[in-house]
């Protein structure tokens, strides 16, 4: 609260000398300041800045903007204490030839650190309001012999840096700009593409991934990744389309998933992509392609004929098609099924074969058209006891069944009333959570188009919605793994709502509502059927991978997303739900050898011996952790480690510590 109190006296001691001057910060009279200004008491604790432009105008060459900066609660700011100013003008579609796309060109940028020393002029009315006018014309402060044309769309970035306020009040890291004419008219066109939300769709803030956390605005990107400014590559259109082409995202499959309608206000320009094709653009992704020489293409070289091929509707079509025809697959069948324990320790599964509408189907007919449908059956949902291979603990692995495979019901299976029906034999139930067991179900159907068909040689497959089912040995209510920390829609964020996991080596499954269960009276789709396989005691390699479910996301996100969530665990994470350790033992970290849960955990993302390991091995150790130890010593020590005394990880930061 120190800017409130102490910046309010400073202000009170200027109006008595200055009223009219600073009439926007309100005063006794209780009026809400001048139109234009914000008025009232300045901020006191600051989360989020918000900036607005008042003006912006190109005189003699030379840049001015007026902004205010208020809070999230719409109270004025005053004295920040650094800034970056930086100019471009954008060159409209056409203007360099036929057929090419509009073209930022960035000028250059002033600093201005308001204890020492600006580059131009900076004012701070100390009523929220800012003034900033540039040292040098636009075509001195250029470096790349761009020449202004106040003709041109123009744009004026700002950052303000997170330096506190001279009261000690802290404030985020926060960029702006606007967009104008020279002559402080509204800019009569534009180049905005890509919505900074639909970025962070992924990147959790995209401020987190690159330049120190310094430009959360896509538009950043898109001004400074220019032509001139950046090596050849390295053009905003080139750079994004090459970074994200290879990543085996399904969503990425789809241009729309980036370039989107969702907000016109913020992506007026977000049909570019089918509406102005360029061989910069495509070759990006179409890496094969050499247009200038005609090869993989037939000879280009300008963009001058794309638009004669490669009309708007059709190239849409052509790149949004197989992600519709996709979806249109999945949502013609689902899955019901159910789990009944036994006491001869013994579970019966039985599977239902559901149309679109949720109506019950026989399986007989469906027969056909499927090309496997495969289950998983292990026991303990919270920490299970059948590993992938056979675990030290139990001496059972899971029971991976396909009831159907090509078309045919396979061995021990049968049809009643049109459903689908197996019994595993000889699981490891056992008291507490091990008197639950669960299947999860894959299902791949054969597919053209949009269309189910019979499955042939050649034929397409889908993996279509999964299903899990829980049934238990006594008769009692299953238990449940935690689904409350990490949020779904996160994940179907970055690989959409087609994304088929492990498909080929399984059935696959693609991750639905078919998955949920009611969580504090909300519908939550969680990850808990993926542990049917990715055991404690790890997948195929029995430890070596770190296939264990805990660490097994963290080390697959950590290799292939790593620069694109960087360290932020809100990515996916809505939540961490520490108690769930409670109900873990030791986590098999390499080749029949374990660690203690919290540790395991923590070191899939911190490698013990890395630049990102706080502590080292022993350190660890001293701490009650087994670090790559035997399986029944780190079973034993699993509930002693003391990291929780000092660590409090949240999602939001995971490095809080409690002192």
């Amino acid at each position: 609260m120190m800017n409130a109190q102490k910046t309010r006296i400073a202000l009170l001691l200027a109006a008595s000398a200055a009223t009219l001057a600073l009439g926007g910060c309100g005063g006794d009279d209780g009026n809400d300041g001048n139109p234009g200004n914000p008025g009232g008491e300045p901020a006191g604790e600051i989360k989020a800045l918000h900036f607005s432009f008042e003006q912006a105008v190109v005189k003699d060459g030379i840049p001015t903007v007026e902004f205010t900066v208020t809070n999230e609660d719409d109270m004025p700011v005053v004295g920040l204490q650094k800034f970056r100013f930086a100019a471009a003008q954008l060159l409209p579609e056409g203007a360099t030839g036929a057929g090419n796309a509009s073209q930022w060109q960035y000028f250059g940028n002033e600093d201005c650190t308001v204890s020492s020393s600006c580059a131009g002029t900076f004012v701070d009315h100390k009523n929220g309001s800012y003034s900033y006018t540039f040292s040098k014309t636009l075509n001195e402060l250029s470096k790349d012999s761009i020449s202004f044309n106040p003709e041109l769309a123009q744009r004026v970035l700002l950052r303000a840096y997170n330096t506190p306020l001279p009261d000690g009040t802290l404030i985020p890291n926060s960029n702006a700009f606007v967009d104008f004419s020279a002559n402080s008219g509204a800019a009569a066109y534009s180049r905005m593409l890509v919505s900074t939300d639909s970025c962070n769709t992924c990147h959790g803030d995209l401020a987190d991934v690159k330049h120190n956390g310094g430009y959360p605005d896509v538009n950043y990107c898109a001004t400074c990744h220019t032509p001139g400014r950046v090596g050849e590559g390295k053009e905003f259109n080139a750079l994004i389309h090459a970074k994200h082409k290879d990543l085996g995202l399904d969503a990425l499959n789809s241009c729309q998933s980036c370039h989107n309608d969702t907000n016109v206000e913020l992506t007026p320009d977000w049909g570019n992509w089918s509406k102005v094709p360029t061989a910069a653009s495509c070759g990006s992704c179409h890496s094969n392609i050499d247009f200038a020489a005609g090869q993989g293409h037939s000879q280009q070289t300008d963009n001058s004929n794309c638009i004669a091929c490669h009309n708007s509707k059709w190239t849409e079509e052509l790149h949004t098609g197989v992600t519709a025809d996709k979806r249109a697959v999945i949502a013609q069948r689902g899955l019901a099924a159910e789990l009944t324990g036994s006491a001869d320790n013994s579970a019966t599964l039985t599977v239902t074969l559901l149309d679109k509408a949720g109506n019950a189907l026989d399986a007989n007919k469906e027969l056909a058209k499927i090309k496997r449908l495969e289950t998983i059956t292990n026991v303990g949902p919270n920490f299970p006891v059948m590993g992938y291979n056979k675990s030290p603990g139990s001496g059972t692995a899971k029971v991976a069944k396909d009831l159907v495979k090509d078309g045919q019901l396979q061995d021990a299976v049968t049809l009643v009333d049109g459903k689908l029906q197996f019994t595993v034999q000889d699981l490891p139930f056992g008291a507490g959570d091990a008197d639950t067991a669960f299947s999860f179900i894959g299902l791949e159907m054969c597919s053209q188009g949009s269309e189910l068909i019979a499955c042939a040689d050649g034929v397409t497959t889908t993996s279509m919605k999964a299903q899990l089912a829980f049934g238990t040995k006594s008769g009692d209510a299953p238990s449940h793994r935690h689904i409350d920390s990490v949020d779904f829609a996160t994940c179907e964020g970055c690989h959409s709502d087609t994304f088929e996991l492990h498909k080929g080596h399984h059935s696959g499954f693609v991750m639905t509502e078919q998955l949920g269960r009611e969580v504090n009276g909300k519908l939550t789709v969680g990850v808990d059927g993926c542990v049917a396989c990715h055991t404690p005691d790890g997948t195929y390699a029995s430890g070596a991978n770190k296939g264990a479910l805990e660490m097994k996301l963290h080390k697959t996100h950590i290799e292939k997303a790593h620069g694109l969530i960087g360290g932020n665990c809100s990515a996916c994470h809505n939540d961490l739900n520490l108690d769930a350790f409670k109900n873990k033992g030791a986590l098999a970290t390499a080749k029949e050898m374990y660690t203690t849960p919290i540790t395991a955990t923590c070191t899939s993302c911190h490698v013990v011996g890395s630049d990102y390991m706080v502590h080292t091995k022993e350190q660890l150790e001293a701490y009650g952790a087994v670090v790559d130890g035997d399986y029944t010593a780190a079973n034993q020590a699993a509930q002693l480690e003391t990291c929780f005394y000092c660590h409090k990880p949240t999602a939001a930061d995971h490095t809080q510590v409690k002192m």
